[in-house]
């Protein structure tokens, strides 16, 4: 864990847009990195192996026996993360790069739409790059994760029969070793952590009972839902997390989700909160109707649209995946400017009671009412709840 690397050391762990520069950098034939068109050939080779044989825009064949050295690869061309033009081939390939975020409702269609109109002759490699390989919500997509990534790379510096210069292979090996340390789950690492743990487990235990707690508003909420009794913490995140009712675990029968595609325990909505690094001191508590039953989510979706009074910060349209209901900012980056962490979390305290005297009951008790419709074989939505 303690070696020094790159990466790391100039703050490049999840930042997005590092991530994108130096992929975009690799896969130029042009940069001076030494390898030619060899990682370029070597992903998207890796990209196809993750696809049905006829779903595939070119064949691996093809794509060996072509010429790769014209590539052209550009950086937010027309919003995409890496756009790479083939001009020989007929193709382009689109990579939108999500670390620590999650694709906008329609991000992806509408990148697809300008690739058909701007390269209306080529063929098209459409890439949904997450560490976990999240499932796209266009299904011009596919889905590709950092894991791979980094196993196609490794080929690159391993292969004895292609050497790579020297500075080449040490710093792909350093952002190997980097996004195996933070991003994907390396197993090697995992393994001896579990050995390390069972051999000294209360040492670990009394370090992790003395740890201090960070100063995070987030941290502050976190604190206040598992303070109410029937709010459950469901997952998290570096910057959110999501929580849900018992009640709906045990009363909802319509509204479910797609346990594949977002939460494991099939719950179809959640509460999230989160925090925004580019808009320091937001802190924002929405209400999520996730992957599911076409038609459940349609309705659930009108109905909150019929009650505009409750169901504050609708989202329009409605996402094929994910889409918020509502939405409440329990603190604003004007309100924290100039607020010590004392200020913000009195602040935030007095939102969230604000909130949860007032709309938390109120939705809490809608989607029960929706869900007891829904079940009776009812599309009718639910009136506004006092």
């Amino acid at each position: 864990m303690s070696p020094f690397n790159l990466f790391e050391a100039v703050g490049a762990i999840r930042g997005e847009l590092r991530h994108s520069n130096f992929l975009a950098y690799l896969l130029s034939p042009s940069r001076p990195h030494g390898l030619g068109a060899r990682p370029l050939a070597a992903l998207i080779r890796s990209i196809l192996s993750r696809m049905d044989v006829k779903d595939r825009p070119i064949m691996a064949l093809e794509l060996i026996a072509g010429d790769l050295d014209d590539a052209i690869v550009y950086r937010e061309r027309d919003s995409i993360d890496i756009l790479v033009e083939l001009p020989s081939l007929k193709l382009v390939v689109a990579i939108e790069n999500k670390v620590g975020s999650k694709a906008g409702d329609g991000q992806l269609k509408r990148y697809d739409e300008r690739l058909k109109v701007s390269y209306p002759d080529h063929r098209r490699l459409m890439v949904f790059l997450t560490p976990e390989s999240t499932l796209p919500d266009h299904d011009g997509y596919v889905a590709y994760d950092y894991s791979d990534v980094v196993t196609t790379m490794e080929s690159l510096i391993s292969d004895e029969l292609e050497p790579v210069p020297t500075e080449t292979k040490l710093i792909i090996q350093h952002y190997v070793d980097m996004v195996r340390r933070h991003i994907v789950q390396d197993e090697q690492l995992r393994t001896l952590a579990v050995t390390l743990y069972e051999r000294h487990k209360e040492a670990f235990e009394f370090i992790f009972d003395c740890r201090p707690e960070p100063n995070s508003v987030l941290t502050v909420v976190r604190g206040c839902v598992q303070s109410v009794q029937g709010l459950v913490v469901d997952s998290s995140g570096s910057n959110m997390f999501r929580f849900t009712v018992e009640a709906w675990d045990e009363k909802l029968k319509v509204i479910k989700g797609d346990p594949a595609k977002w939460s494991k325990t099939g719950r179809g909505l959640l509460f999230e909160v989160k925090t925004y690094p580019n808009t320091p001191g937001r802190l924002n508590v929405s209400l999520i109707l996730g992957p599911g039953d076409p038609e459940m989510r349609q309705k659930v979706y009108a109905a909150a649209g019929t009650d505009t009074k409750l169901f504050k910060g609708l989202v329009k349209p409605m996402g094929a995946q994910w889409v918020t209901i509502f939405s409440r900012d329990l603190l604003t980056a004007n309100q924290a400017k100039g607020m010590t962490f004392e200020q913000q979390e009195f602040n935030v305290r007095a939102a969230w009671s604000d909130f949860q005297g007032g709309q938390l009951g109120s939705l809490i008790t809608a989607i029960i009412e929706l869900d007891e419709l829904l079940n009776q074989g009812s599309a009718a939505p639910v009136g506004p709840t006092a």
